[in-house]
């Protein structure tokens, strides 16, 4: 019997060889899952006047590998003794060779090949299915859409654009359907659609859609699509997922610093600038007189060391080609106080004012002579503040003081302390009363002194006056008693003189 089996196949062959190949549709490969199902659609093809010869009572065959011993044949339709279990789902008289095969196994791993047995005997030699049992079931396949237009994966969308996200699958045998579910990073609550579906190749596909509208809170969110089997033993899964970027303009962008605000002269701060967009620029603005000075780009700006001048309010704007948005803060540096001024002026009652600056803005205190002055019936205090560091501080004393009176002014901050002295001489109404009348005596006695000296040298002047009238007559008569001086007697006398 078994050499009558291989003649008629080798008689087949040689009819295949000599005549032509009878078409099979078969796939090229199918993918099983190890517990599962595997199914195999078929349907062949015989010469017309080779119908009669195909019945009910048709059998179908199924052998391994390459070689068509009757060792490799794997299953038969209506034979329970052989390796696979499973069942032709075809009717093969209407030429449907459709087969499945039950809880694949690695055994099921291989090339097959299929043989029509009835009154008509043929194997389909030039055509084969290669089956792969796999433990888990492949990826699905992720794609992204907008506005009903395909795009790449890595493309971003621009906010408020229709979308929606197909996660595809072909399906693989098994005793119940897979499912696909959606998640996603952030666990929003999405909105998908499930169908099953034939594919180009008339594979069952089942797919899922997620459909929304792209919003910045899904600007890098990952949504995963998780395909699931449900076996007999166990479930198994696989997933694919896809990360949305979404282009959207300025939002929630905010300053902070650090340390703080408000920082000590000398010290470093760094101004941080958040916001919520994509793309985002940042950008560092400072006021000055009135209008916006651009510093720099980047998320912090640094000031390594820090002085009064560097207060002020500072400004991040955050922009791209979708919008802007603007954010300030005010940066305030402390420093120690000063005193700018201490004067004092001295009438019937003394007034001294002391002018101080410091950040936080300093108090001042007075001190005489020691002790700590406040208001009281002799003394009176005020103060003007000036602007947010300065302040000016009046104090005006109503008593008498001495020639060790010091005055002392004072002024705190809670970075430090600064301090001028006054020293304070009597300036009372008896004191001035004895210098007028001090004056007075002494203008007397520069009065008196100029009476005197006029008067002296008048008398002076009347004496000279007589003298030279009595030289004067004098001189006459002594003319007139005289006899004239001889020629001789004068140049002798003159000779004498010259002696």
């Amino acid at each position: 019997m078994k050499m009558k089996q291989q003649i008629i196949i080798f008689i087949c062959c040689l009819q295949g060889v000599w005549c032509q190949n009878w078409p099979i549709n078969l796939p090229d490969k199918i993918e099983a899952l190890s517990g599962s199902c595997v199914t195999i659609n078929c349907t062949f093809t015989i010469e017309n006047k080779y119908d009669k010869d195909l019945t009910d009572s048709a059998a179908g065959v199924w052998y391994k590998t390459d070689t068509k011993d009757d060792n490799n044949i794997v299953f038969r339709s209506g034979s329970s003794n052989l390796p696979f279990k499973g069942n032709i789902t075809g009717k093969l008289k209407d030429k449907d060779c459709t087969t499945i095969f039950y809880d694949a196994t690695s055994n099921h791993k291989g090339r097959f090949f299929f043989r029509i047995e009835d009154g008509l005997k043929w194997t389909y030699t030039h055509k084969s299915v290669f089956i792969d049992v796999i433990d888990s079931p492949p990826k699905p396949t992720v794609q992204m859409f907008k506005d009903q237009m395909e795009v790449e994966v890595q493309e971003e969308v621009l906010e408020g654009s229709s979308m929606y996200l197909r996660c595809s699958a072909k399906t693989l045998c098994s005793s119940s359907p897979p499912t696909l579910t959606w998640s996603s990073t952030d666990r929003l609550h999405l909105n998908e659609s499930s169908r099953l579906q034939l594919d180009q190749q008339n594979q069952t596909e089942i797919i899922s859609d997620l459909n929304f509208t792209a919003t910045h809170l899904q600007h890098g969110v990952t949504f995963i699509c998780t395909i699931t089997y449900q076996l007999q033993q166990r479930n198994t899964t696989a997933q694919n997922n896809i990360t949305l970027r979404v282009q959207y303009a300025p939002k929630n962008t905010s300053v902070s610093v650090f340390p703080s605000n408000s920082v000590l002269e000398g010290s470093s701060v760094t101004l941080i600038c958040s916001s919520d967009a994509n793309p985002a620029v940042l950008i560092w603005y400072r006021e000055n007189g009135g209008q916006l000075e651009e510093l720099q780009t980047g998320c912090n700006l640094t000031l390594n060391v820090t002085d009064r001048t560097h207060t002020g309010r500072y400004y991040c704007q955050a922009r791209n080609r979708h919008g802007t948005q603007n954010t300030s803060v005010w940066l305030d540096i402390q420093y120690a106080p000063k005193i700018s001024l201490f004067s004092c002026n001295r009438t019937d009652i003394t007034v001294c004012l002391c002018e101080a600056h410091g950040n936080p803005s300093p108090k001042v205190e007075w001190f005489l002579s020691g002790r700590p002055v406040s208001n009281s019936t002799n003394t009176s205090i005020s103060e003007e503040r000036l602007n947010s560091t300065d302040l000016r501080s009046f104090i005006s004393l109503h008593q008498s003081l001495t020639h060790t009176d010091t005055l002392q002014c004072v002024t705190i901050n809670t970075h430090s302390t600064a301090s001028e002295k006054i020293q304070l001489y009597p300036c009372s109404h008896e004191t001035n009363i004895h210098i007028i009348i001090f004056l007075i005596i002494i203008t007397l006695i520069l009065i008196l002194y100029a009476l005197t000296v006029g008067f002296g040298l008048y008398r002076i002047k009347q004496l000279s006056s007589k003298l030279k009238v009595h030289n004067d007559a004098g001189a006459y008569a002594s003319l007139q008693l005289s006899a004239p001086v001889s020629e001789y007697e004068t140049l002798n006398l003159k000779k004498d003189n010259t002696q």
